[in-house]
């Protein structure tokens, strides 16, 4: 059978919403176990082929609620529930170290997604608060020092 163009969009529109619930129920948790899902941020380079090795340890790793977090069924995104924070303890001692990917994993540690990281605004799946700006012409940066919080302003996965 061949179809049409909007016959296949249909198609394609009514399997996104099934399949963001079966996403996100991946990450949800069991309140009567201590495992959750969780997001661990990296100073690495984006791994390639993804869900390859990190490259480092992580600069913090953030537990996610036990829900996760929720499905926008207008915009086809996954909303993890933010704000969320953890204190930071594998920055580099000496300058900190600024998140240039995300690895998500379910409440049983192993992969579910990588995820680009930005500031706020500067469109990255994760957006962590502006901690600062570097460079010149000076852009926004969210450098991590050893002791500090981490906070994810917004992690907004598009379905």
């Amino acid at each position: 059978m061949d179809i049409s163009p909007q016959h296949e969009a249909a198609v394609i529109a009514a399997c996104r919403l099934p399949a963001l619930y079966a996403r996100l129920a991946l990450l949800a948790g069991d309140p009567a176990e201590p495992e959750r899902a969780a997001i661990a941020f990296y100073g690495t380079a984006y791994p390639d082929p993804a869900g390859a090795a990190p490259g480092a340890d992580p600069i913090v790793t953030l537990p996610l609620t036990w829900a996760a977090g929720t499905v926008d069924e207008v915009l086809f995104q996954i909303l993890i529930v933010t704000p969320l924070e953890a204190q930071v303890t594998g920055a580099d001692p000496d300058d900190g170290t600024i998140p240039q990917w995300a690895r998500v994993t379910m409440p049983d540690g192993t992969w579910w997604a990588d995820l680009t990281v930005s500031v706020e605004g500067e469109g990255g799946e994760i957006q962590l608060v502006q901690t600062g700006t570097e460079g010149d012409p000076a852009v926004p940066v969210a450098r991590l020092f050893n002791g500090a919080f981490a906070r994810i302003a917004s992690a907004v996965i598009q379905g």
